[in-house]
């Protein structure tokens, strides 16, 4: 399954499978609410274990990803696979285990949505949470099936960030001081902004034909930018959140 992965051959491979649990999420969202008592369940110790999961997992995938770059990148004795993969490109091998890894684990981050309802408790930006859960798993399938370049980077960001960030969920629950509780959105929008800063040496090798064939996923990356901007844009939203509050309050 590791160093003889096949994506095609790899469960959750069939388009169907992210299009209708995000049709299934989606439904959960709208009638969940609706069987949950006033003041929901208390599920305090199952969302910290989930959470200390999460970012332990994430911390795996960063780390497996990671390693099999730098085989590859040693192996190849350049990184340009990193910024346009090779057309010749199929989803296979140790380092497109650790896409498929990322891409599976993203359908048990929507336990967080789950436990959220279930304990009538709502996450601040639900908008945006939902709007992201629901998408991710389609982007992502999109990264296995067309190699789309630019992945494996994203990869490491992202987990980077959950890291952090399901830590500090897990913390928040246990009633842990956490100053750094901004830092958690900050690192979101870098990792946002970084998306796009990437693109820059990516768009050197397919400056002839931007929306071609130069490079493995061309199309495929370009509607995961557009969606990374979205995301970054609702993002800064919510940084911006408390101090708009702040100020209104003042003015009141």
């Amino acid at each position: 399954m590791y160093y003889d992965f096949d994506w095609k051959d790899a469960p959750l491979a069939s388009y169907s499978t992210p299009v209708i649990t995000g049709c299934l999420y989606l439904l959960m969202v709208v009638l969940l609410p609706r069987c949950v008592p006033e003041g929901g369940f208390k599920l305090d110790k199952t969302l910290v274990i989930h959470n200390f999961m999460l970012s332990f997992m994430s911390l795996i995938l960063c780390l497996g990803c990671a390693f099999e770059m730098f085989q590859r990148a040693r192996h190849e004795g350049s990184v340009e696979w990193m910024f346009c993969e090779s057309t010749s490109t199929s989803a296979r091998g140790p380092l497109y285990f650790w896409s498929w890894a990322f891409y599976a684990s993203k359908y048990y981050e929507l336990v967080d949505t789950l436990l959220a309802l279930l304990r009538a408790s709502k996450p601040p930006h639900f908008g945006l949470h939902v709007y992201h859960h629901a998408l991710v798993p389609v982007m992502v399938w999109n990264w296995l099936e067309y190699c789309t370049t630019l992945q494996h980077i994203g990869l490491l960001w992202n987990t980077f960030v959950h890291v952090v960030m399901y830590a500090y969920y897990a913390l928040k629950v246990l009633k842990v001081p956490t100053p750094w509780k901004s830092w958690v959105t900050r690192l979101q929008i870098v990792q946002f902004v970084t998306s796009g800063v990437l693109l820059m040496p990516a768009l050197y090798y397919m400056w002839d034909a931007p929306l071609g064939n130069i490079c493995a996923g061309q199309r495929s990356m370009w509607v995961n930018l557009a969606f990374n901007a979205t995301l970054l844009w609702q993002f800064i939203g919510v940084l911006f959140t408390p101090a708009r509050a702040k100020a209104s309050r003042k003015v009141e």
